[in-house]
């Protein structure tokens, strides 16, 4: 497993960063905007004072309603960031905000456009603070060490198709900072031995209480001992090459036993056994070439694990060759020895009026 961090490597956010600031300023200046047009129009001004002049009057407080959700929120964040809760400052900036909000919308009330126009602004700046301040903050306590990091995205899929395997996925991800892929073949492993060792710490608990006759030594034993222990040490212990290397012995096929070739009477009609005529022809007709062939036939039988390149080699021969003398082996062409061309010649001259078929070996 690598030991790479791709967890808490955050990715670049200052774009997102001067996006969040551009839409709170746009957000708090039209909140701002709404509760100064209702202290222009709302309060009994006199009817002399122009409406610039009134608006001068109000920017200030406007504003300050406006911003005291944003500060005394900024003093909260402050705080926990410490480990503090700051219950005090959130309730105070939630006050404030809803302040500001309820101003915009009890004072454009004959106006529901306006009400929820900049009702929504002054909500949705105060939002955008909130979130954006509480992502700083858990980026700061992560950078520090006293958050723990995010675990990565598995998908909908994942976490359908294996709970169990997704979910002990993102504890390891967390823990050793694996990637997905990572995490979730680390899962499926420690998975698999986990049922395998409670599988075979049951078979352990039973073999330790046929070990007692008295049911209550036989409680003591299995509770003294590490049931899970023992399994755990007994499967790191076990042999599996033996244990292959048994089993592949008896899956090993039987050895085919050749039929013995049937004695056919003279007077019975036989239809010829059809041999490849390209095998046929590459049978040596020479009997020193044959018996050769024949006695690398007879070695293939007595060692059958022998590869084609081992026994090409310790003839000199090649391995194409080696390969024609066991297809004709196989064929039956080297029981005789008299070759395959010499015997059909030999029937041919026996004038018994049957189809000449090769003769048994004697």
């Amino acid at each position: 497993m690598t030991t790479t961090n791709p967890i808490t490597s955050a990715p670049d956010g200052r774009a997102a960063e001067r996006a969040a600031w551009i839409f709170y300023t746009i957000a708090a200046a039209g909140s701002s905007i709404g509760q100064i047009w209702v202290g222009v129009t709302i309060p009994p001004w006199p009817a002399t004072m122009p409406w610039w002049a009134r608006a001068l009057l109000v920017l200030p407080f406007a504003v300050v309603v406006d911003l005291g959700g944003v500060v005394t929120a900024a003093f909260a964040d402050a705080r926990r960031r410490l480990g503090e809760t700051a219950l005090g400052w959130q309730v105070l900036s939630t006050a404030s905000a809803t302040g500001a909000v309820g101003i915009n919308i009890v004072g454009h009330h004959d106006i529901p456009y306006l009400a929820v126009v900049f009702g929504g602004l002054g909500t949705f700046a105060y939002t955008v603070w909130l979130m954006h301040s509480a992502a700083r903050r858990r980026d700061a306590l992560r950078a520090a060490g006293k958050l723990a990091p995010t675990a990565p995205a598995y998908g909908i899929g994942q976490w359908w198709r294996e709970p169990a395997v997704t979910r002990r996925a993102r504890d390891l991800a967390l823990q050793h900072r694996y990637t997905v892929h990572e995490s979730l073949t680390e899962a499926r492993r420690r998975l698999r031995e986990e049922r395998r060792t409670a599988a075979l710490a049951a078979q352990v608990e039973t073999l330790i209480r046929s070990r007692h006759k008295d049911p209550t030594i036989a409680t003591i034993a299995v509770t003294t001992l590490d049931i899970q222990a023992v399994a755990t040490t007994l499967a790191a212990q076990s042999d599996i090459a033996g244990w292959a290397r048994a089993i592949a012995v008896d899956l090993a096929p039987p050895p085919v036993e050749k039929p013995e070739p049937a004695v056919l009477p003279e007077d019975t009609d036989v239809v010829p056994v059809e041999v490849p005529k390209d095998l046929l022809r590459r049978v040596p007709v020479q009997q020193a070439d044959y018996q050769r062939w024949r006695d690398i036939w007879q070695q293939m039988l007595k060692t059958p694990d022998d590869t084609n390149s081992v026994l090409a080699a310790e003839h000199g021969i090649a391995v194409r060759q080696i390969q024609h003398i066991r297809a004709a082996g196989a064929a039956g062409l080297l029981d005789s020895p008299m070759p395959p061309v010499q015997r059909l010649l030999h029937l041919l001259q026996q004038p018994n009026g049957h189809h000449p078929t090769l003769p048994a070996a004697p």
